[in-house]
C-alpha cells in the first residue's frame, strides 16, 4: 500500500529545491514566496472502466513563486507503455470529465511548452509514474489531470481532482 503523505511531502520538498536555483541564501529568500501544494487521488474514468481498467494511484502539484512541478504515481495501467497525461482546467466531476487541457497562454499553442504534460510511462507490471515542471506558476483553474488512453486520446482512462 502507498503512504501518500511521505509521498507528497518527498515530492514537494524535491519541487521547491528543485524551482528555487542558486545559493543557499537565495533559496531561503525564495522560500518564504506562497508555495501551494494540491494533491489528489486517482479514479478510473468510465472510458476507463470500459476497456477493462481499474487505475489507482495519487498525484501532487506544487505551485511556487518559481513555477509548477506535477508527479503522479499509477497503478493498473498497461505493461511497458506510455500515457498521455494533461492537467486540465476543470475537476473530474465536468462533462467531460476534467474539462479541457489546462494553458498557460489559454488559445496559445498545444505543447508540452504551454500545456503541464506529466506524460505517464508504465514499467513491466503496470506501474506508471510521470512528472513535469515549468517555470511558471499555474492559475488556480489547474484542477485536475486526466490519463489518456495511448490508441485513442478522446478517451479519457482516469482523472485525479488536485484539491
Amino acid at each position: 500500500m502507498w503512504k501518500r503523505v511521505p509521498f507528497v511531502a518527498a515530492v514537494a520538498l524535491a519541487t521547491i529545491a528543485a524551482l528555487s536555483p542558486g545559493t543557499a541564501s537565495a533559496h531561503s529568500e525564495r522560500a518564504r514566496g506562497p508555495v501551494e501544494v494540491t494533491h489528489g487521488q486517482l479514479m478510473t474514468l468510465a472510458g476507463g472502466e470500459s476497456l477493462g481498467y481499474d487505475i489507482t494511484g495519487h498525484a501532487v502539484m506544487v505551485r511556487t513563486q518559481n513555477g509548477t512541478s506535477v508527479a503522479l504515481h499509477v497503478r493498473g495501467l498497461d505493461a511497458d507503455t506510455t500515457y498521455p497525461a494533461h492537467v486540465h482546467n476543470a475537476p473530474c466531476t465536468a462533462t467531460p470529465s476534467g474539462g479541457g487541457h489546462y494553458q498557460h497562454v489559454v488559445g496559445g499553442p498545444v505543447d508540452a511548452s504551454n500545456e503541464i504534460w506529466p506524460t505517464v510511462a508504465t514499467n513491466h507490471r503496470g506501474l506508471g509514474w510521470g512528472r513535469a515542471t515549468h517555470d511558471h506558476r499555474a492559475r488556480p483553474d489547474a484542477m485536475s489531470i486526466v490519463i489518456h488512453y495511448p490508441l485513442n486520446t478522446s478517451i479519457r482512462l482516469a482523472c485525479v481532482d488536485l484539491t
